[in-house]
């Protein structure tokens, strides 16, 4: 299945918005770590030792069949209905290190 490269660019000032929307946004990356599709996901923050500061945006690597399933589960991201998200950038991407055992 392709991996995808996702980071996403925050408005600013809207720290309140993204919490509020938290819980749900991990839910979902939650289940797609359940289903074995997560790669890596994370905030990135304007100051790493003062998340108070606010975020930049985020980064997400995923396992999608298709880009079209991705761009169907982006469509209910949580932090795009808030308002969190003023821009989301998608690329695939090819994992070469680290290498799977199995690999």
């Amino acid at each position: 299945m392709p991996l995808y490269v996702i980071q996403s660019l925050d408005h600013d000032n809207v720290l309140d918005k993204r919490m509020s929307a938290r819980p749900e946004h991990l839910a979902r990356l939650k289940a797609l770590d359940a289903a074995g599709r997560l790669i890596v996901a994370g905030p990135m923050p304007i100051d790493p030792n003062d998340i108070s500061k606010g975020f930049l945006g985020s980064t997400i690597i995923v396992d999608f069949d298709s880009r079209e399933a991705l761009d169907a589960w982006l469509a209910d991201e949580p932090y795009t209905k808030a308002g969190v998200y003023k821009s989301v950038d998608v690329k695939p991407f090819i994992k070469a290190l680290p290498q799977d055992q199995d690999a």
